[in-house]
């Protein structure tokens, strides 16, 4: 009998597109929240916005995920964020947070 040992890890991507700059101060502006609909993303970007908005006033939330963006690509584990639609994000939020995995 033979034993084949098979690791789940995905391998490693090293992505050349360096962090966005910091935010002074998250009062005033519009966060994104991104949920790709796995078990349990919906939970993490709602506490992550309930704290951040016990922190700071005037915080505006927009959700990106499932088919809440109507006549917008329908976002989830199996359909990812494209290039296109990272710009039109970009231009809506000030800073985007987003679960991805269960």
């Amino acid at each position: 009998m033979k034993l084949h040992i098979m690791s789940p890890a995905a391998d490693r991507v090293d992505f050349k597109v360096p962090p966005a700059p910091r935010l002074s101060s998250l009062d005033g502006k519009t966060i994104g929240l991104y949920n790709n609909l796995t078990g349990g993303a919906d939970i993490a970007v709602d506490w992550v916005a309930d704290r951040i908005s016990q922190r700071f006033t005037n915080v505006k939330f927009v959700r990106y995920g499932g088919d809440l963006m109507p006549g917008r690509p329908a976002l989830s584990r199996g359909n990812h964020i494209d290039e296109e639609e990272a710009a039109r994000i970009a231009a809506e939020v000030d800073a985007m947070i987003g679960a991805t995995a269960h």
